[in-house]
């Protein structure tokens, strides 16, 4: 398939989705054209992680492959019931932390999906947890004896932990890197945190967590791309959350933390997309760009952003040494062996280079997308960010 042409059929399958979600957000009921592609809309919709969201509209669709339909049921269930079992094991998470006398706030997704249509359709990989950094130690202790296994290196910032089937927590000791934009802001968001009563839990202050939740994905639109749930995200969020924000608070938070231009910009898009706005060729832009991402990003723009911010040279050499010898922290954590006997990391480089360049089709796709950008699409691609106040 010819490159245009792709991106001409992904466009396609965004806009279906997007009439879908809207749908969901006016109670107006929408009906998929008699062209659809349902094989391709469904890698489209997994790529994006809406296919639950997606799923309603298509099982009512008459004509369509059994096998397909199946896929999207088979989603629309296990979302929900992921959620089901997310939602219980945050209330007995709290029980817990609260017999212990942790103080903990619930972060992200655990609260987005409240100001969804319908909360179980948001599909959420893994739940994050602030947890207060002097009780980190026992909190994560606790998580343990509760059956978590640790599933990544401990660093500044938080943990992640897992417990099968499907649960997975990311316990955070800090919302955000010191070296992130706006590390300060988020530093003092702490001393805001309301109580929950009768409970240790606590939540941010709603300007807090609208900005904190917007500078989620702005990090990830800005490092490799970020999807349609994002964008929805925002929408429903702004949409839930504003009536209730102290506006000149809301204003403060956004300069300090440099994403005033980004809110802006993702206002604009959601408008174009869910309220029938007109938009701009550079929303339009904004627009393609989420398109083509996918829920996270793709090599090529991690790749461009990476050389704006000094990580990796034109010549691409620095990309693919990295890619190929990646540093002990991500290597362990892929490879727990080598959390007890370090000295085999330069076995398990080989390992991974094998595994890379003989096992996996999608590390020679990289290899392509990535050789393909020249010094022009670099630029491009940085004007783009610096648009878009990145």
């Amino acid at each position: 398939m010819e490159k245009s042409e792709k991106i001409n059929l992904i466009e396609q399958m965004g806009a279906v989705v997007i009439n879908v979600l809207r749908s969901s957000l006016t109670g107006c009921e929408y009906s998929l054209p008699d062209n659809v592609d349902y094989e391709k809309l469904y890698k489209f919709c997994e790529m994006h992680k809406v296919t639950s969201l997606v799923a309603g509209a298509v099982v009512r669709c008459q004509g369509i492959d059994p096998q397909v339909k199946a896929l999207f049921q088979k989603q629309l269930f296990r979302c929900a019931a992921r959620h089901t079992a997310q939602e219980k094991e945050m209330h007995e998470l709290t029980d817990m932390f609260t017999q212990s006398d942790i103080k903990h706030c619930f972060l992200k997704g655990t609260k987005v999906s409240r100001y969804y249509p319908e909360p179980e359709l948001r599909f959420m990989l893994d739940m994050d947890i602030y947890i207060e950094p002097e009780r980190f130690e026992q909190a994560k202790s606790l998580m343990l004896e509760r059956g978590y296994e640790v599933i990544s290196i401990e660093s500044d910032k938080d943990i992640a932990l897992s417990k099968k089937p499907f649960l997975n927590i990311d316990l955070h000791k800090e919302l955000k890197y010191d070296y992130d934009k706006g590390y300060d802001y988020y530093k003092s968001a702490f001393s805001r945190l309301t109580d929950v009563e009768g409970t240790t839990a606590m939540n941010m202050a709603n300007e807090d967590f609208y900005v904190y939740i917007l500078s989620h994905t702005a990090h990830h639109f800005e490092t490799a791309g970020t999807g349609i749930r994002s964008v929805f995200d925002h929408y429903c969020v702004s949409r839930g959350l504003l009536p209730e924000c102290n506006a000149s608070v809301l204003e403060k938070g956004l300069e300090d933390t440099g994403l005033k231009t980004f809110n802006d910009r993702m206002n604009a898009l959601c408008a174009y997309w869910f309220d029938g706005a007109a938009a701009d060729a550079s929303i339009q832009a904004m627009a393609q760009y989420i398109f083509l991402s996918g829920v996270y990003g793709t090599q090529a723009n991690t790749y461009m952003s990476g050389v704006g911010r000094g990580e990796y040279n034109e010549s691409k050499s620095s990309y693919f040494i990295r890619r190929l010898f990646p540093p002990f922290k991500s290597m362990s954590a892929r490879y727990p062996v080598l959390k007890r006997l370090a000295f085999l990391l330069p076995l398990f480089w080989v390992v991974r280079i094998v595994c890379a360049v003989f096992g996996k089709e999608d590390f020679k796709s990289e290899v392509k997308s990535v050789n393909a950008k020249t010094d022009g699409d670099v630029a491009a691609h940085l004007d783009f960010l610096a648009e878009n106040g990145l």
